[in-house]
C-alpha cells in the first residue's frame, strides 16, 4: 500500500498512484489536520495556525473544510476531516493497518531507522518528514530523539514551548536554539546561553557537546573574539573524540565564522576550500548550502559584490530545499549579521531583512521569544 507524501512547491498530495492538487491554505491546513490527526481542534486554533497573519472569520475554516472534504472524497478509506459538534474538527486516520514488515523481520525497524539517520545526515529533510509521517504504514516507530528533532526541522517550534513531556535540561537545549533564531542581537542570545550553562552537563552528551560548538560563533558574533578563539580549543577535542562528518564541518563553519569576523579573510577561505573537499566525498545538503553562504560573504569582503551576491541566495535556496527550517532561519540570520555589520551592501541586507520577518512571523518566533524567557526563568 502506497504512503501520503507532500509537494509543498506545488501544493499537491500524492497516495499511491493519486495526486490531488489544492489551493495553498487548503494544502496548509490539511497539512496541519494530519501531521496532528486524531486530536481535534477548535475553529479559532485553526484559524491561528493556518492564518496567522489574516483576519478572516470563522465561516472561512468551514469553507475550507468543505473544499477539502470534497476533493479528497476518494480517500475516505485513508482519512476523514470530521465535525465534532460544539467544538471544531478532526482529521480521523482510519486505515487499516496490516502486519507489520518487523513482525517477520526483526532487523526491519533497524533498518529503517538507520535510513532516517542516512537522510539526517545528507540534510534530506523532506525525505525525513516522508519517512516518519508514514512509521504506522511501513511498521515502525520513531526513537525518542527524532521523534521530538522532527518537530524542530519542521519548524513545529511551539511544541517545545507547550509540551510538558520533554525534560527540562534536553528542552532547554531546543530552547535556546529557537530564541537565538528568534533575537537579532548575538548578546542576547548570550545572555541565554550562559543563564542556561551551568545546566549543560545534565543534557544528553550530544547535545552538549553541540553547545559547545555553537559557543564558537556565539562568542564571535557578540565581538568576544577572545573568548571565542578559548571556546574553539575548548571545542577541538570534543569534535575529534566525536569522529564525526557532520559535527567536523560544524566546527569549521564557526571557526570561518571567528576568522571573517577577525579580518583574517585568507583563514576563513582556506577553511572553506578544505570544508569543500570534505562535502564532494560527503553530500550534506545542509552543510554545502551554509558554506556557499560563507563563500559569498568571503566575496562581499573582497568586493566582488555580484557574485557574493549569486552565492549567499544560492547557499539559501539549497538551505530551503532541505527542508531544515532551522538551518533555513540561522542561514538568512547568519547573511542579516554580515551585511549589517559591514554594511557592503544595503540592497540585499533589505531583501534579507523582509525574509527574516516573514520566518519570524510565520513560525512566530517574537512570541516565542517571550515564553522562552518565561520558562528559563522558572528552569534555572
Amino acid at each position: 500500500m502506497g504512503m501520503i507524501s507532500w509537494s509543498d512547491e506545488s501544493f499537491q498530495v500524492h497516495y499511491a498512484d493519486e495526486t490531488v492538487t489544492l489551493l495553498p491554505k487548503e494544502y496548509a491546513l490539511l497539512h496541519y489536520l494530519f501531521t496532528w490527526r486524531n486530536r481535534t481542534f477548535s475553529r479559532e486554533e485553526l484559524l491561528d495556525r493556518v492564518w496567522p497573519l489574516e483576519d478572516p472569520t470563522d465561516r472561512t475554516v468551514d469553507d475550507h473544510i468543505y473544499r477539502l472534504r470534497r476533493k479528497l472524497h476518494k480517500w475516505s478509506h485513508l482519512f476523514t476531516i470530521d465535525t465534532v459538534r460544539g467544538v471544531g474538527y478532526r482529521l480521523t486516520w482510519k486505515q487499516y493497518q496490516p502486519p507489520k514488515p518487523s513482525d517477520l523481520n526483526r532487523d526491519f525497524s533497524d533498518h529503517l531507522r538507520r535510513l532516517l539517520e542516512t537522510y539526517h545526515g545528507m540534510g534530506m529533510g523532506a525525505a525525513m518528514q516522508t519517512l516518519a509521517a508514514n512509521q504506522d504504514v511501513l511498521g515502525f516507530s520513531l526513537d525518542p530523539y527524532y521523534d521530538k528533532y522532527l518537530h524542530f526541522i519542521r519548524g513545529n517550534f511551539a511544541w517545545f514551548v507547550e509540551n510538558s513531556s520533554v525534560p527540562m535540561p534536553e528542552k532547554l537545549f531546543y530552547l535556546f536554539h529557537i530564541y537565538y533564531m528568534a533575537v537579532t542581537d548575538p548578546l542576547q542570545a548570550l545572555g541565554l546561553f550562559k543563564r542556561i550553562e551551568p545546566l549543560f552537563a545534565q543534557m544528553p552528551s550530544l547535545f552538549h557537546d553541540e553547545m559547545q560548538i555553537v559557543a564558537v560563533g556565539l562568542y564571535a558574533m557578540a565581538g568576544l573574539h577572545e573568548e571565542a578563539e578559548a571556546q574553539l580549543a575548548k571545542a577541538r577535542p570534543i569534535v575529534e573524540n566525536l569522529r564525526s562528518d557532520s559535527f567536523t564541518l560544524f566546527l569549521q563553519a564557526q571557526q570561518a565564522l571567528l576568522a571573517l569576523l577577525s579580518d583574517r579573510l585568507d583563514e576563513a577561505e582556506e577553511l572553506l576550500r578544505l570544508s569543500a573537499e570534505k562535502l564532494q566525498m560527503v553530500p550534506m545538503q545542509r552543510e554545502l548550502g551554509s558554506f556557499t553562504i560563507y563563500r559569498g560573504i568571503c566575496l562581499y569582503r573582497r568586493g566582488e559584490r555580484t557574485r557574493a551576491r549569486q552565492l549567499v541566495d544560492e547557499g539559501i535556496e539549497v538551505v530551503r530545499a532541505t527542508k531544515f527550517v532551522p538551518h533555513l532561519i540561522y542561514g538568512i540570520h547568519t547573511i542579516q549579521f554580515f551585511l549589517r555589520t559591514f554594511a557592503c551592501d544595503e540592497e540585499w541586507r533589505r531583501k534579507y531583512d523582509k525574509l527574516w520577518s516573514e520566518l519570524k512571523a510565520e513560525y512566530r518566533l517574537g512570541e516565542l521569544e517571550r515564553s522562552i524567557l518565561s520558562l528559563v526563568a522558572r528552569a534555572v
